[in-house]
This record gives C-alpha cells, structure tokens and sequence, in this order.
C-alpha cells in the first residue's frame, strides 16, 4: 500500500512561511520583543526563527489586514465558509469566544451534558441559564453516545427563550451526532449553533469522502476545531471556523481579543496556515490512506478475543470516527483498569495511549499513520492475549461471548427505544438508590449515575461557582449545594457543577473513583488532602 506520508519529506514553504523567509531574508535587526531575537545561540529544536512580534509588515491577529487575514481567508475557502478566525489560546478560547458572541448576560441555553469544561465555564461568566441535553450513556462502555435530534426537539419546546444550543461532535471517544438534523431544528426555532468539534478537524467540506462531513458544512453557525488534535498544527493552536448570518462578526472578533493574548504566537499561526496547505494539497489523498490503514486494522481487532471496541456499537450511534481506538479488555483481571492496559503498552511494547479513564483505554492516530505503526499495535494486543489471557474463562469471541454480545445488543436496542428525557428523569434528585445496589450493568465506575444532575427540572445557572463558601469532606457535603467543578480530566466533562447538590450517589461514585487513582480535578486549586469540596455555606451557621 503506496503512504502518501513518506512521499515529499521536504514540501515546498506554504505562502505564510515563504513571506516569513522572505522577512528573515532582509537581517533586520529585531530591537523589540521576544527576547531570543530569532538568535541560533538558543539551539535549533525550537522555531526561534518564525517568533515574531506584531511589527511592520508582519499584520497583527487582533486587526488582521495583510498575510495573517489571507492565510485564514485560505482556510475558511477550504471548508466554504466565510469566516475563518486563527486562535493561539487552543479551542477553549474559541468556544469561550463564541458563546459571548451568541449569548448575552443572563439567557437562556441548550447545553450537552458532555460538553468540555471551558463550555460551562464561559457559561458560568456570562451568567447564563443552562437547560442540559442528556445524550444516552453507554454502561457497557462508561461514555456517551449521540445526541438525539428528538430529544433536541423536545427541548426546544420545553424551553422556547433558548437563545442557543452548543454540543460535541464528534465526541473525544469517536461519536458523532447529526448535525444536519440539529442544525435544522435550532434554525427553525430561532436559535444559533456552535458545534466543538475539537476533535474533527479532518472532517470534510464535503460529502462522500474519506470521513464525516464537517459541522460547518452541515448548518453550525460557529465551529470550534483544533487541528493540533487531528492534523498537524502545533499544540495549542485552533481556529474557529463561522457561516451565515446568525452571529456577529464584529463581536466575534471583539470577544476573540478578549479571550486570546496580545501576544500571539506567530510558530502557532504558521502551523494552522501549514495545516491549511496540507488539507489543500493532500488532504485527501492522506485521508483515503488513514482510512485504509484504519479499515484494514479493525479487521485484525476482530480476531482478538480478549479486547473490546467502541467501534462495535457504530449502529447504536448516528455515525462514528475511526481514527479513534477506544478499546477495553475483558475477561483479563490484571488489565481490569484502562490504565493497567496503559501501562503495559508503554512499559512493554513501547506503545503511548492518549488517555485512560475507568476500564477504558483510548489511542489516537494521524493523518500520517502507516500499516506498519497499526501492525505492531496489533501485535502487541495479540501478545497481551497469549501471555494473560484465561483459556478457562469467557472470551467475547467465543461462542459463549457471542451470546452474551447478542444479549446486550437486544438490552441496547429496548435502551435506545426510550426518550431519554425519560430514562434521565429516574435520576433526578430524590432518588433512593445507591451505586451498590445499581443492576450490574450500571455499576462500572464511570457509572451514569455520576452524570446526572441532581437538579428538578435539569436546568443550572452555573455563576454559582463565583460565590464565596466553606470546604467539607464529601461525606459530610451531602445534601449541601456545591460550589465548585469536579472533573475527570481528561476529558474534561465536569462530574459536579456549581449549584448542584451533591447527593448520597455521587458521593459513592466519586469515592469509587478516587479509591481506583483514577484523577479528578477541581476548580478551586487548594493544597491538603483530597475528597474535599467547596460548598454553599450554611444559612443557620451565617
């Protein structure tokens, strides 16, 4: 199989970098910040020699005029829109940027439940009131699957002085939703849309290529994307990507000042117009090889019997990304945590997974993966089989397996046939039931249990996280309304929000978690110990 990666090791300069070598050309000698000077002395594994500041001829992201709004008008012709913003404080600040252009103080929003902590955050600042869209959660896999057009529908109803509605797609672990369907919805009910897809910058303008067709395309107002994640821009860098007429540009570009540095970094930009040149020249031809390289390792994954893949309930879910890998093991008790699996990769065979969260285990591929990096992932997998795994004990492969597979299949199916509003509400603040005596489906430890929200009608106004209250142990919490975030990062979907009350469930899920080492953040950095959180203090003690 021909890798289009291996051809053009030394590509021609794009135009951004040409003009930056064309400025170098002319030894001018950089009296003004930063203080390196584009100087060799510093050693050459950074780009000191593209580290500019704003100075004449070099435009400015704030006020773009010359090169830097022609490489981003590049990119918005790239996905035919018409509007393309660089970012160089990552997607957080794009997403952050966009709901204080649809939002103003106070109103009202249609949030996912699985959106990125910077989300609620932003929301939080700008006082608005969330109503949650709760997609399904998957037990059998602890994420979340896609989001229901249905139950989008019936929230639009429910809640008619929506101004918005923000969602992931696709999702960190793969899944995406139907934008198209959302989309149309949102407008008809007067409403903007502003899509993270973070993690779908491969995604294509266009319909029937290589992999899903981009939000931007399908209707989203504003589209956050991060093509440091999927492409081949540096870390940190993003852009936002905006089409129609449902959101102002010049509040866009105001609110992108405010949220971004006044000094950006000119290596950042150089590498978002480098991704730009890539997607033009070969985007194509790059995906059409990942995704072969893709196809052909999921089928080897098939002739694994201890492992599990995400890509398995690809028809419970509207569509779903294949460069993602999300994986478990099964029936071998020394890989029962994704991190034990991690740490076997690494220690083993040299393998770095991407993140490890409960049971599950995700990898991440690039445009520029080969047969050879998946074979030797396989390989490893393969290994791992012969060296831990139980012949004595069921294998999902086994016919026993298929079995059990078929049963979850069907439980998926009557799962699937319910309105989530309704599955959601047997959760709501007030009930009874504790982790341990959930069905055994539901008590992993990424349970839904520590998804929901524990408030009547699932809808919070999160600026509650700015008021001032007093720390407890989460035993001593419970019933007490929280003050701050809780998180597992990544991949940074809050567990508990400010205003919420913490309930006897969460508190069980949230020990279970902690007792594993699994990593939890919290919003409000304090030194000692943890299992603690900030709480609204006491009336009757005030």
């Amino acid at each position: 199989m021909k890798n289009p990666s291996k051809e053009g090791r030394n590509p021609s300069p794009s135009p951004l970098e040409k003009y930056f070598q064309h400025y170098n050309e002319k030894n001018l000698l950089p009296l003004h910040m930063p203080g390196h000077q584009r100087k060799r002395e510093m050693g050459t594994a950074l780009p000191y020699a593209y580290d500019y500041t704003e100075v004449e001829d070099l435009d400015n992201l704030h006020a773009p005029e010359g090169i830097l709004q022609e490489a981003m008008n590049r990119t918005a012709a790239y996905y035919g829109c018409s509007d393309c913003f660089y970012l160089v404080n990552g997607s957080s600040s794009g997403l952050q940027a966009g709901i204080f252009t649809l939002l103003e103080e106070g109103d009202e929003v249609v949030v996912a439940r699985n959106c990125h902590r910077s989300v609620f955050y932003a929301l939080s600042l700008r006082k608005a009131k969330i109503h949650f869209l709760l997609p399904e959660f998957w037990e059998d896999f602890s994420c979340f699957g896609s989001i229901s057009p249905k139950e989008v529908e019936r929230l639009l109803r429910e809640f008619p002085k929506s101004k918005a509605l923000i969602f992931t797609s696709p999702s960190y672990e793969g899944v995406v939703s139907d934008v198209e369907g959302i989309a149309r919805l949102c407008h008809e009910n007067g409403l903007s849309l502003l899509v993270d897809e973070a993690h779908g910058a491969h995604f294509s303008p266009k319909r029937g290529t290589s992999f899903p067709e981009s939000a931007i395309s399908l209707g989203a107002d504003l589209v956050v994307q991060s093509p440091h994640k999927t492409l081949c821009s540096l870390t940190q860098s993003a852009w936002i990507l905006g089409n129609g007429e449902r959101y102002s540009r010049e509040k866009l570009s105001f609110y992108l000042s405010v949220f971004q540095t006044t000094s950006p970094s000119y290596p950042l930009m150089l590498s978002l117009e480098k991704a730009t040149t890539l997607l033009e020249t070969k985007g194509e031809a790059l995906f059409s090889h990942w995704k072969e390289v893709m196809e052909s390792f999921r089928e080897k994954a098939r002739t694994l019997s201890y492992f599990t893949f995400l890509w398995e309930k690809e028809e419970a879910c509207f569509a779903m990304d294949f460069t993602k890998i999300f994986l478990r093991a099964l029936g071998i008790p020394r890989l029962r945590l994704g991190k034990d699996l991690a740490r076997l990769l690494r220690e083993d065979y040299g393998i770095e997974s991407e993140m490890h969260s409960g049971e599950n285990l995700l990898l991440m591929t690039g445009p520029f993966i080969s047969e050879e990096d998946m074979d030797r992932l396989f390989i490893a997998l393969k290994d791992i089989e012969r060296r831990l795994g139980d012949e004595n004990s069921q294998k999902p492969g086994d016919e026993r397996g298929k079995q059990a597979e078929e049963e979850r299949g069907k439980q998926a199916e009557e799962e699937r046939g319910k309105e989530t509003g309704d599955e959601m509400s047997e959760w709501i603040e007030g009930s009874a039931q504790s982790l341990q005596s959930l069905p055994s489906s539901q008590s992993k430890i990424l349970s839904s249990a520590l998804y929901q929200i524990s408030i009547a009608d699932n809808t919070l106004q999160i600026s509650e996280g700015l008021k001032e209250g007093e720390e407890l142990n989460l035993r001593d919490g419970e019933g007490r309304i929280c003050l701050e975030y809780l998180s597992l990062y990544p991949p940074g979907i809050p567990l508990l929000f400010p205003g919420e009350k913490l309930t006897a469930e969460k508190i069980q899920g949230i020990e279970a978690l902690e007792k594993e080492g699994i990593e939890l953040q919290y919003s409000r950095h304090r030194q000692g110990e943890s299992g603690k959180l900030i709480f609204q203090k006491d009336k009757g003690n005030m």
